[in-house]
């Protein structure tokens, strides 16, 4: 019955402490894949905490690709803690696999993005609250992220591979995980 309910508000718009959670969280993933501290967001709004996210993130891989070899140990640490995240979300929260992208959409809303997928199973991502500030490097970068938290909530295998972006002129970003 619970699930249930909870499968409903799969469609809503997450409340602000879902959207602060879900910043806070991000930025541990993405701290630790770099080996820094996180900024504090405890004292922040749901928006403001993301808007720091946003911005800290930037600063990390426009810092991080200078350096080829660099950027990929980072980029590779950042997929791990992305599938770990979406592993530990599946499970704790007994995510089915037929709620897995629905339960996707509504996180990924929280953040700023809308996430579709059409009949064929491309996945569309955009609006995107990230594309004013990330550049196509920034997106690649963080596309680690999205294909191991993806992979991780829907217990899937492969990889994301993305044919166009926002940031490139895209008028959205459009991929496909397998």
């Amino acid at each position: 019955m619970i699930l249930a309910a909870f499968e409903k508000m799969l469609g809503w718009p997450p409340p602000a402490w879902v959207r602060k959670v879900e910043a806070a969280t991000m930025l541990g993933v993405f701290a630790k894949a770099f080996d820094v501290d996180p900024p504090a967001t405890e004292d922040l709004s749901a928006d403001e905490a993301l808007a720091v996210f946003r911005e800290f993130t930037a600063a990390c891989m426009e810092a991080a690709l200078v350096d080829e070899r660099v950027a990929a140990g980072y980029r590779t640490r950042l997929g791990a803690g992305g599938l770990r995240l979406g592993t530990q979300l599946r499970t704790a929260l007994n995510v089915r696999p037929s709620s897995s992208f629905a339960f996707a959409q509504f996180l990924y809303r929280g953040i700023g993005i809308e996430l579709s997928a059409d009949e064929e199973g491309v996945l569309r991502f955009g609006p995107c609250f990230f594309a004013e500030r990330y550049t196509s490097a920034d997106c690649w970068f963080m596309s680690a992220f999205d294909e191991g938290f993806l992979r991780g909530l829907m217990n899937l295998d492969g990889a994301l591979s993305f044919s166009c972006r926002l940031t490139e002129g895209a008028e959205c970003c459009r991929a496909e995980l397998g």
